[in-house]
């Protein structure tokens, strides 16, 4: 194996375009064909994402001139040495820093990969027929603030989509967009989704991701959810979710279910059950509920020494990590509509965008009250709202009549449209 430490290799970090004797060893960690706008049959070019031993990253094209040369050689996940390619303007990332360096001399339509945290997400234009052409605009902020404009396309669009449906508890959606395009419109750089050319990573245990939330941790903690917000022409889910998506229906209807499926159903919070936490502790590596212990210097007795916490998680990726906790939400309502009573848990992310407020800072302005902390406070009763509420094997197989709560809006208009539906299922019904 050839070590940073061997004259002959250059490193990507001191790559120089005055100088053409080089060699690198890099790994091949991406490859794609990019495909012509104009005939998107021909391959205009090969893509790829080099990383050398230092963990820097470097883009990298062959062009259909020496496609016969190069392009049986190429694989991803292999280990090659590269003597003088041409060195151009590009952009990369260092895995090490994460910082995104665009140079200058960037143009529109480079290749690039970002990563960022997701703060902003807009509404689903679907209106194209073509599912390839519907897209999702959102912001991502990376680690020095810089907030960036990204445009997700058809299938990469509906992947956080889904991803965003399927993960309501976690605090931090990181994303990583590969072989994305960067574009400069008015002065205004932008990135875009490519075809099948760009692929998404979310929140997944990669190591520009791992290292990028750990940095946010260092930075701002986990003591608040994240600020992602929608914009206010509405998310995509108030729409189409809760109007077009899933089967709306009575309260009733959710009892004893027989099969896994979503709902949507329009209800009064009636009031907040005081017999079940509002809150639990969370992991802040990986939002799983954590176990509290108490541990005495002494021997094994309360009265023999200081008491410390410690702080326990069962999850396998948490295994030789250093672990702390943080409130979360779990509030337990009690909904109801003209059939019937429920119970519905709101998770962290929508409780939080409902009370404006973090568990953690809630809790302390009780204990400053002189209030029972595990006393849910806030008042959330008598507000009409429309959940989306998610149907799970748990509750099919044990006949549980408790529910979580997957989505929900105030929206007046949505509520007024579906409780017309849900008349017009009455009267049919009867």
């Amino acid at each position: 194996m050839v070590t940073v430490a061997n004259r002959n290799i250059t490193l990507i970090k001191d790559l120089d375009n005055m100088k053409d004797d080089y060699k690198l060893k890099v790994s091949i960690i991406r490859l794609r064909r990019s495909l012509s706008n104009v005939n998107p049959t021909i391959v205009k070019s090969i893509e790829m994402k080099f990383m050398d031993e230092m963990c820097t990253k470097i883009r990298a094209s062959v062009y259909p001139g020496d496609f016969q040369r190069f392009e049986s050689k190429l694989k991803e996940d292999q280990v090659d040495y590269m003597r003088s390619p041409t060195i151009a303007p590009n952009i990369y990332i260092t895995c090490m820093e994460e910082q995104l360096i665009i140079c200058a001399t960037t143009t529109s339509n480079d290749s690039i990969d970002v990563i960022g945290e997701v703060v902003s997400l807009g509404r689903l234009d679907s209106r194209d027929v073509s599912k390839s052409r519907r897209r999702l605009p959102l912001q991502i902020r990376t680690i020095e603030g810089l907030q960036v404009n990204v445009t997700l396309f058809g299938d990469i669009a509906y992947q956080l989509i889904s991803y965003l449906e399927a993960h309501k508890q976690v605090d931090r959606v990181i994303v990583l967009l590969q072989f994305s395009r960067f574009n400069f419109y008015n002065r205004i750089p932008s990135v875009n989704s490519y075809f099948e050319q760009t692929r998404m990573f979310i929140n997944v245990d990669l190591l520009d991701i791992v290292t990028l939330t750990d940095s946010l941790v260092g930075l701002r903690g986990l003591q608040n959810p994240s600020s992602l917000t929608l914009d206010s022409s509405q998310s995509y889910s108030e729409y189409d979710d809760f109007l077009n998506n899933h089967n709306v229906k009575n309260v009733v209807n959710l009892l004893e279910p027989q099969e896994v499926e979503k709902f949507i159903i329009v209800g009064t919070i009636y009031f907040i059950r005081q017999d079940i936490d509002w809150y639990y502790d969370a992991c802040t590596n990986c939002g799983k509920k954590i176990d509290l212990r108490n541990v005495f210097s002494g021997p094994d007795s309360p009265d023999s020494g200081d008491a410390s916490v410690v702080v326990e998680c069962y999850n396998d990726k948490c295994i030789n990590k250093e672990i702390s906790s943080v409130p979360r939400y779990k509030i337990p309502l009690r909904v109801q509509d003209d059939s019937r009573t429920i119970t519905l848990t709101l998770f962290d992310r929508d409780a939080y965008k409902l009370i404006k407020k973090g568990a953690s800072d809630l809790i302390e302005k009780t204990k400053q009250d002189g209030v029972n902390p595990r006393l849910y406070p806030f008042d959330l009763e008598n507000k009409k709202m429309v959940f989306k509420v998610d149907v799970n094997s748990l509750n099919v197989s044990n006949n549980y009549n408790r529910f979580g709560i997957l989505g929900y809006t105030l929206d007046s208009n949505v509520i007024d449209a579906l409780e017309k539906r849900l008349v017009v299922v009455f009267v049919l019904m009867t």
